[in-house]
């Protein structure tokens, strides 16, 4: 199984040009290159734990689509491989949680 770094689609136009515009742990406010629609990046546990695994973190881009785990908070939450982070198949390289991805819009 692969872990990969989110990759999120602006809820508004679908570009995947999104930046992240805050530092990390902050409010995870993100912008669209292209629309310049403004949104937050949340996750929720869906239950459950990937046991047994062991995920190489890499250093990120801090411009990067970023988002905290639900359940520890950690910054090192991924993509599996099978899935989009819009599906919903998340996992926290920290506690191993499953996640599903929430876009909050900001109005």
């Amino acid at each position: 199984m692969k872990f990969l770094p989110l990759k999120v689609s602006c809820p508004v136009c679908g570009s995947q040009n999104i930046t992240y515009t805050c530092e990390p742990k902050c409010c995870f406010n993100h912008i669209c290159d292209s629309c310049y629609a403004t949104f937050q990046l949340l996750t929720e546990t869906v239950g459950g734990v990937l046991e047994g695994i062991d995920i190489q973190t890499e250093e990120r881009d801090p411009l990067a689509p970023t988002t905290a785990c639900a359940k520890c908070e950690s910054l090192d939450v991924y993509m599996l491989e099978d899935g989009t982070s819009q599906g919903g198949k998340l996992v926290c390289a920290s506690c191993y949680s499953l996640l599903t991805l929430v876009i909050d819009s900001i109005d």
